[in-house]
C-alpha cells in the first residue's frame, strides 16, 4: 500500500501544540525551543551520514515549531549563511588556535569550546546536539552557559571506524594520537547531559571501545530525508536491472564484496548494470584509494556494465534509487546504516549483511534480505533470487516503504527526540 509522503505544516505538527507565539510566555518545559546542533559535515561531495542527519533534523524540528540553527566546524572563513529557515553558522577561530596541540586549540580543543559557548550564549540556545565522532564537546562543559542541555549523539566513534576499517597505527605517534581522539570522544560522551543513539549496535561497541561509566542512553532512529517519501515516476524506471549500492566506497560498507559477486551475477543477467554512488575514501589496501582498488577488481568484460558516479546530492541519489532493480548494502559494520533506510523509504527490496545494526532496520524476509557478512558468493545469489522474481521485489518493496514511513520519517523520529530533550530540561538540577 502505498504511503502519503505529505509533510504536516507547522500549526499542525507543533510540538504539544504550541503555537509560536507563546514562546515567550511558557516556561522552557513547554514552549517551543531553541535548538542549536554542531557538526563538522554539512551535505557537500565529502559528507556523510551526520551532515545528512544533522539536515534533516534541522528543517524537521523547524516543522515541528521550533527555532533552529547549525554550527559547522569546518576549515573556512567564519560565516552566516541560511538554508531555508535553518540558519548555518561556520564557526572561525583565531589563526593562533590552529598552531596549538590538542587539546589546546584546533576543534575538539579547549579554545574551540569557549568559541562554542559564545556562540550558543548569541543564540539564545535551550538545546545543543553534537556527534560524539571527533569529541567537538569535550571541553565545552568548562564554559557552558547556564541553562543549556548539552546532547551528544553516538553515530560511529573513531575507534569503531577505525576498526572496522582494519587500520592499524604503525608509529607511536598515531597510536598517541589515536588515544587522545579516543579520550576526546569519551570525554565529550561522559560530560553532556543527554546521550542518544542511532542504534543499540552502536550503544553496545561504543561503551565497550570507549570504556564508558554511563548506562542512561537512549536509542533513537535516525530520520529519512524527506525527499526519499516522494513518489516515484514511472518514466524512471530502467528496462534493464539495476543493482545499486549506496554509500561511500568504504572498506567497512563493503563496495568490493558487490565487486565480486559481479561475474557469477552477469553469467546469469548479462544485461545487468551496477551503479555505486558514493565518494571515494582511502581505506583501500594500505591506506589507497578504493575507487583505484575497486577498479582494478573489475574483470575487463564487466567494465562497461559499472558506472561509479562519486559524491551525488539527494535529488540525484533520489533517480538512482528510483531507477534501480535492488538495493545492495554488503557492509562489514554498520552501526545502523542511512542507506538502506532511504531505499526502503523509495520502495525498493535491499540485500543487507546480517550484522548487529541492520538487524535493527531491516526484518528480515519481510522487508529485505539478509546475506552473510564477506560473502561474495551468498550476496551474488541473493541478488540473482530477486532479479528472477518480480512478484517477491513487490512484496518486499511495499513493506520496506511501510516501515521506513512509521519508523523513520522526519515528523516521527523528531517528536521522539524532544521527548529527550525537555526531558533534558526538566532533569536539570
Amino acid at each position: 500500500m502505498a504511503h502519503s509522503s505529505k509533510i504536516e505544516s507547522p500549526e499542525q505538527a507543533t510540538d504539544q501544540g504550541l503555537s509560536e507565539g507563546e514562546s515567550g510566555t511558557k516556561p522552557v518545559t513547554q514552549r517551543p525551543l531553541r535548538i542549536g546542533f554542531l557538526t563538522n559535515e554539512y551535505p557537500t561531495a565529502d559528507s556523510g551520514g551526520i551532515g545528512s542527519y544533522v539536515r534533516q533534523m534541522a528543517h524537521t524540528m523547524v516543522t515541528l515549531g521550533h527555532s533552529c540553527c547549525v554550527l559547522l566546524c569546518a576549515p573556512s572563513d567564519e560565516s552566516l549563511t541560511w538554508d531555508g529557515p535553518v540558519q548555518v553558522h561556520t564557526i572561525g577561530l583565531p589563526e593562533d588556535a590552529s598552531y596549538l596541540p590538542l587539546p589546546l586549540g584546533k576543534r575538539s580543543g579547549i579554545v574551540f569550546a569557549r568559541r562554542l559557548a559564545t556562540l550558543i550564549s548569541h543564540h539564545h540556545l535551550d538545546v545543543f546536539e553534537a556527534p560524539e565522532y571527533l569529541g567537538l564537546t569535550a571541553f565545552l562543559s568548562l564554559f557552558k552557559p547556564s541553562g543549556l542541555r548539552v546532547v551528544v549523539r553516538l553515530h560511529t566513534c573513531s575507534s569503531i571506524v577505525r576498526m572496522a576499517n582494519g587500520y592499524r597505527p604503525m608509529s607511536l605517534r598515531n597510536r598517541l594520537k589515536d588515544s587522545l581522539q579516543d579520550w576526546l570522544e569519551r570525554r565529550a560522551i561522559q560530560t553532556a547531559d543527554s546521550v542518544t543513539a542511532i542504534s543499540t549496535a552502536t550503544v553496545d561497541l561504543t561503551t565497550k571501545m570507549l570504556r564508558l561509566r554511563r548506562q542512561d542512553l537512549v536509542v533513537t532512529d535516525n530520520p529519512v530525508n524527506d525527499l526519499y517519501f516522494s513518489s516515484r515516476p514511472e518514466s524512471s524506471i530502467s528496462i534493464e536491472p539495476v543493482v545499486l549500492f549506496a554509500g561511500r566506497l568504504e572498506w567497512r560498507k563493503g563496495p568490493d564484496i558487490l565487486i565480486r559477486a559481479l561475474p557469477s551475477i552477469l553469467r546469469h543477467f548479462p544485461n545487468t548494470r551496477f551503479c555505486f554512488a558514493g565518494c571515494d575514501t582511502p581505506t583501500g589496501p594500505d591506506g589507497s584509494s578504493m575507487y583505484a582498488y575497486l577498479s582494478s577488481l573489475l574483470p575487463e568484460g564487466a567494465r562497461t556494465h559499472v558506472e561509479f558516479t562519486g559524491f551525488l546530492k539527494p535529488e540525484q541519489l533520489l533517480e538512482k534509487y528510483h531507477q534501480s532493480t535492488v538495493c545492495v548494502f554488503p557492509s562489514r559494520w554498520e552501526g545502523v546504516g542511512l542507506a538502506p533506510a532511504e531505499a526502503m523509504a523509495c520502495g525498493k527490496p535491499v540485500i543487507v549483511s546480517d550484522t548487529s545494526g541492520f538487524r535493527e532496520i531491516v526484518s528480515g524476509t519481510v522487508d529485505g534480505l539478509f546475506i552473510k557478512p564477506d560473502d561474495p558468493e551468498t550476496l551474488a545469489e541473493t541478488i540473482k533470487v530477486l532479479l528472477s522474481d518480480c512478484e517477491l521485489r513487490q512484496r518486499l518493496g511495499t513493506a520496506a516503504r511501510h516501515t521506513a514511513f512509521t519508523r523513520f520519517h522526519g515528523t516521527a523520529v523528531g517528536r521522539s527526540t524532544l521527548k529527550i530533550y525537555r526531558d533534558a530540561i526538566a532533569g536539570a538540577k
